[in-house]
């Protein structure tokens, strides 16, 4: 793919640039924004890149993420969106319609070249960036609702907030059930948007109530209390004056219980009967030494900064965190899905473990990514086996730089690539399956495999591809050790495909 425009901006310098936008006071946020890129934003005849939003990719059936090369064909500036031609696919394997209308902006990164030359990218693209800046970390849902005004002293408040958040200035702990506070509110308002769009396109008549999709109207009112009550929290956090306070509550009562380890049971509810086989499968885990918590909620769950987490139920949604320090298993082989369309269902770091659990990987592109630490997997199924999407690119787990994994006892089925080594990360697989991917296992030069008694079966394209730095010729792989395995055919000459990145 071609190079975008990237700015590199302080927070002062964001902070500055928003005022600016918002330095009327007199609009809603999207009509300050739309007035802005009426005089900032190339109307017509530039290239970007556009990264689908989760939205696109359920509507055009393709696995999030997705990339494609398009050309802007007009733009909708009340509405922030352009009408685009699709000009070429990330993957070829990909098809999407030639032309899509009303594509948000902030879905666009235009392109250092361009094929009009008298197209000023730059400056659409700083724009652009900007704007996507508030609205991935500033904008929240109740900005849109009764032509709310939104005022430079909340952006100013909020972006404090934002800088707080990422400072180490509020705690970690703290930060993430923010963030979490955040998602929930945006998601009860995205679904507020689809009960409202299926309204719409049903034609109902607007004076007969009794003619509206069942629990069309309950559904609403829970969903707006819902977003009321994550408004009202929210303003704990907003206002810096309530902030202070509140986190110095907050922060006390984590230090009286810090010297305890927080387990976290998740459990739907049941009959007694479960709840006693729950009861003993805890006292096994749990000592005078831990503090005990049981929730429905897997978002409560996540921000209760816990160090280990018992799923107690036979399936769960997880939202879409990061996580670190932390243990999860299950009574059972609990199965853990994603509650939404993302990029991966588990992002990890520093030391963590998994036992025990079935990872699906519907709705996501990747089941694991361990940016750096220590990651510890036994007996853990992790599969895919979606099928509407028109090609699929799904990935177990892709161990980052920095980062060491341990698979033990765990099987792999059904992904394009079951197993991904970036340079710099080590990998161990002990009695592991690998089968029915394109690709069993992918390594980069730098990367450290080893497999004892790993079966790799029934692969499409290679069992092992080793990929090397370009300008480097081997024939074999250096830091590939396998003792006891069963590598396909058993011809390695065949099974292990050596080749060049020529994008490392």
């Amino acid at each position: 793919m071609v190079a975008v425009f990237t700015f590199t901006r302080s927070d002062n310098d964001i902070l500055q640039e928003l005022l600016r936008v918002f330095s009327s006071g007199r609009c809603t946020a999207r009509e300050q924004w739309s007035m802005q890129a009426e005089l900032l934003v190339e109307p017509v005849g530039w290239d970007a890149l556009w990264k689908l939003s989760k939205d696109f990719c359920k509507k055009f059936e393709v696995r999030y993420p997705c990339v494609a090369y398009i050309t802007v064909m007009s733009v909708n500036f009340e509405d922030l969106s352009a009408n685009v031609d699709v000009l070429r696919v990330q993957h070829e394997a990909v098809s999407l319609p030639e032309s899509i209308v009303s594509v948000p902006l902030i879905e666009l990164w235009p392109t250092i070249k361009q094929r009009e030359q008298c197209v000023n990218a730059a400056s659409t693209a700083e724009f652009i960036d900007l704007m996507r800046f508030f609205y991935d970390n500033i904008w929240m849902p109740w900005d849109d609702q009764d032509d709310k005004v939104l005022l430079p002293n909340t952006i100013e408040d909020r972006m404090n907030l934002w800088m707080e958040l990422h400072n180490g200035t509020i705690p970690n702990y703290i930060a993430r059930s923010i963030t979490l506070l955040r998602t929930s509110a945006i998601n009860a308002h995205q679904k507020l948007q689809e009960l409202d769009s299926s309204l719409c396109e049903g034609d109902f008549a607007d004076d007969d109530d009794s003619l509206l999709p069942p629990n069309y109207i309950s559904l609403c009112a829970e969903l707006n209390a819902r977003l009321d009550g994550l408004m009202s929290k929210w303003t704990l956090y907003e206002n810096p004056l309530i902030r202070e306070q509140y986190l110095v509550k907050t922060m006390k009562k984590y230090q009286r219980n810090k010297s305890k380890k927080n387990v976290i049971a998740l459990w739907q509810g049941g009959d007694i009967a479960e709840f006693k086989n729950i009861t003993k499968f805890l006292e096994t885990r749990v000592t005078y030494d831990h503090t005990l918590t049981i929730t429905m909620s897997a978002e409560e769950a996540l921000s209760l900064e816990p160090n280990e987490v018992v799923v107690c139920s036979k399936q769960y949604e997880i939202p879409e965190i990061s996580l670190s320090q932390i243990t999860l298993c299950s009574i059972g082989g609990a199965t853990l899905k994603a509650s939404d369309m993302r990029s991966c269902l588990l992002m990890l770091s520093d030391v963590c473990q998994i036992q025990d659990m079935t990872l699906h990987c519907s709705s996501v592109n990747t089941v694991i990514v361990m940016l750096s630490g220590t990651l510890h997997v036994k007996n853990c199924m992790l599969l895919d086996d979606s099928s509407n999407f028109q090609s699929d690119f799904a990935q177990g787990i892709v161990a980052m730089s920095g980062a060491k994994v341990i698979l033990e006892d765990c099987t792999f089925e059904n992904f394009y690539s079951g197993i991904v080594i970036h340079k710099g990360a080590q990998m161990e697989l002990r009695n592991c399956l690998i089968k029915k991917c394109g690709v069993g296992i992918q390594m980069y030069s730098g990367a450290q495999v080893k497999l004892d008694g790993v079966i790799v079966e029934e692969c499409t394209e290679q069992c092992i591809r080793c990929e090397m730095e370009n300008g480097i010729v081997k024939t074999e792989m250096d830091g590939l050790e396998m003792i006891n395995c069963k590598i396909g055919s058993g011809d390695l000459q065949k099974e292990i495909y050596v080749t060049q990145d020529v994008n490392m």
